[in-house]
């Protein structure tokens, strides 16, 4: 049996190339557009993370300045506690020494220790004093940032 070949025209040829020239050129209108697409979705993400970034920034900004304020009633009750035997007052500056440093606030330990400037201040030094003897003031963190230097004797 024989299998006829179909004949083509020059006009059918011309179609044929059209189309084939069309599958082309949607086929890379497809490849930019999907390009396009991944950029986007690449944006969109980097615009979450800098937000989400932003954000967490924003609120250890205002948890600082909170704590920053909070320093020196806390250190207050500190004082006004070894003064006073109440065993409310204890209970209460134990809550908030602890609600404090659930938030990230750590006390600054520096009796004993070399002076360092990144965490202390010297208030006042014997001659060769580089070791701390006493605390004037205490020192505070704030996840791991200080946020008041220690301020120190040294001996």
């Amino acid at each position: 049996m024989k299998i006829k070949k179909d004949k083509t025209t020059p006009a059918t040829d011309k179609v044929l190339e059209k189309a084939q020239q069309r599958i082309i050129e949607l086929e890379e209108q497809l490849h930019l557009a999907q390009e396009k697409e991944k950029r986007s979705l690449a944006d969109y993400h980097n615009l979450v993370r800098r937000t989400q970034e932003e954000r967490m920034k924003t609120i250890q900004m205002a948890n600082r300045d909170l704590m920053e304020s909070l320093v020196q009633p806390f250190e207050h009750l500190q004082m006004a506690s070894t003064q006073i035997e109440d065993t409310g007052l204890s209970m209460v500056l134990e809550q908030l020494k602890k609600v404090l440093n659930d938030f990230g606030l750590e006390e600054i330990d520096v009796i004993g220790k070399e002076f360092d400037v990144e965490i202390m201040e010297a208030v006042e030094k014997t001659e060769k004093g580089e070791t701390v003897t006493r605390v004037a003031q205490k020192g505070y963190r704030l996840n791991g940032v200080v946020i008041q230097h220690a301020k120190v004797v040294l001996d």
